[in-house]
C-alpha cells in the first residue's frame, strides 16, 4: 500500500483524481479545483490522503490539521504547520457527509479502515506531534469501531434523508404528510403559484453569478452563531469554482420584474443520493418572501422525481421540521481519539 498526502494549495491534481471521484461517487465539493480554492481560504491546512495499491486508489480521506497556531480569524499558514496538533476528519464541503471513502468499507462504513490505514499514515507524515483525531459523521454501524479506552464517542445531529421513490408527484408527497403540515403546504404552494412576481427554477450552477450566491449566504450565515467557531463567510472565489462543476445545480428564486435573486439552494448531484448543500434567502425586511423554505422542499422533491433520483439528503439542523416533511432522520456520531 502506497500513501500519498497531498496539499491542494501546492500539489497539482493527480492523474487518478477524476477516476477516483467517479468510482467513489464523490460530489462536486471534492473536485480538485474546488479543494484548491477552499484550501487557500481555510483557517487550517487541509491535507488530502490517498491510499493506493498497484497504482489504483483504494481510499481517500479529507482532514484539517489543527494546532495551537490555528486562529479563529486567520487563514492557514503558508509554511510551518506547527509541531503538535490533531486531525479533524471531515468532508471538504457538505458537513452532512463523511470525510472518507474506501473501496472495501467492511461492515462499519470504513471506520476500521480509517483507524488501521489512515492513522498510521498520518503519524508517519506528521510524527508524534499528531496527538489526536476527531472523526465526524460516523454512522451507527461504525460506532463499535471507535469505542474503547482513549476514545470518546458522542451522538451529534441526525441527517435528514427524504425517500422519493414512494411518490409519483409533489401532490403525492404532500398527501403522505400529517393533516396540519399538509394543509399548510397546500396553502404555501397555492399562494406561490398565484404570484406572477416570483419564479422558481433549477438551473446549472454555471448559469448563476457567484457574487449573488455569496451575498445571499452571508445573510443566512449571520443567523447561525450557535457553534464554538463561527464558519468563515462565503468566498466568491470558492463559489466560482464550485459553480463550474457540471454536477452542481442551483434552485433559484427570482423576481420576474427585476431578475433579483431572493433565495437559493445548492444541489450537489449524485445518481442515488444528491445532497442539498444549503438554503439561503433574503429576510422579508429586505424584500424576501415568507415560507420559501417550505416551498423549496417541494421544488427539490419535484426535481428529484424529474431526474429519477431515489432519495435526497437535506443535511442537518431543523430535524423536527424535516421529519414533519417526511424525511427520515439518520443517527450520526463524532469520535475523539487520543493518540499516544
Amino acid at each position: 500500500m502506497v500513501i500519498e498526502v497531498l496539499d491542494p494549495r501546492r500539489d497539482p491534481e493527480p492523474a487518478y483524481w477524476k477516476p477516483l471521484r467517479a468510482k467513489a461517487g464523490l460530489r462536486a465539493d471534492w473536485s480538485w479545483e474546488v479543494l484548491t480554492t477552499q484550501a487557500w481560504a481555510a483557517r487550517t491546512e487541509q491535507p488530502v490522503t490517498v491510499l493506493l495499491e498497484d497504482g489504483e486508489p483504494r481510499g481517500v480521506v479529507s482532514s484539517a490539521w489543527v494546532t495551537g497556531l490555528t486562529r479563529r480569524h486567520r487563514f492557514a499558514r503558508p509554511s510551518g504547520r506547527g509541531r503538535f496538533g490533531g486531525l479533524d476528519v471531515r468532508s471538504p464541503g457538505s458537513s452532512a457527509m463523511p470525510g472518507w471513502w474506501f473501496d472495501d468499507e467492511g461492515g462499519d462504513g470504513g471506520v476500521g479502515r480509517l483507524l488501521d490505514s489512515f492513522v498510521p499514515a498520518m503519524r508517519a507524515e506528521l510524527g508524534f506531534g499528531l496527538r489526536g483525531l476527531l472523526v465526524r459523521q460516523v454512522g451507527e454501524s461504525g460506532v463499535d469501531s471507535v469505542r474503547g479506552r482513549l476514545k470518546m464517542v458522542r451522538r451529534t445531529e441526525d441527517v435528514a434523508v427524504l425517500d422519493v421513490t414512494p411518490f409519483s408527484s409533489r401532490d403525492d408527497w404532500v398527501n403522505s404528510l400529517a393533516k396540519k403540515r399538509k394543509y399548510n403546504l397546500r396553502k404555501i404552494f397555492r399562494t406561490f403559484e398565484a404570484d406572477p412576481s416570483i419564479e422558481a427554477r433549477v438551473v446549472p450552477g454555471a448559469d448563476v453569478d457567484p457574487v449573488e450566491i455569496a451575498e445571499l449566504l452571508r445573510h443566512n450565515e449571520s443567523k447561525h452563531h450557535d457553534v464554538p467557531i463561527v464558519p468563515l463567510p462565503a468566498f466568491v472565489g470558492y463559489w466560482s469554482a464550485l459553480l463550474r462543476q457540471p454536477d452542481v445545480h442551483i434552485l433559484t428564486y427570482r423576481e420576474t420584474a427585476t431578475g433579483r435573486m431572493v433565495a437559493i439552494s445548492t444541489l450537489l448531484d449524485h445518481p442515488t443520493l444528491p445532497v442539498v448543500r444549503n438554503f439561503a434567502a433574503l429576510p422579508p425586511e429586505l424584500g424576501g418572501r415568507t415560507n420559501l423554505y417550505f416551498h423549496f422542499y417541494g421544488e427539490v422533491l419535484r426535481w428529484a422525481l424529474e431526474t429519477g433520483r431515489p432519495q435526497v439528503m437535506f443535511g442537518k439542523k431543523m430535524a423536527e421540521t424535516k421529519a414533519s416533511l417526511g424525511a427520515r432522520l439518520v443517527p450520526q456520531y463524532a469520535a475523539a481519539l487520543a493518540l499516544l
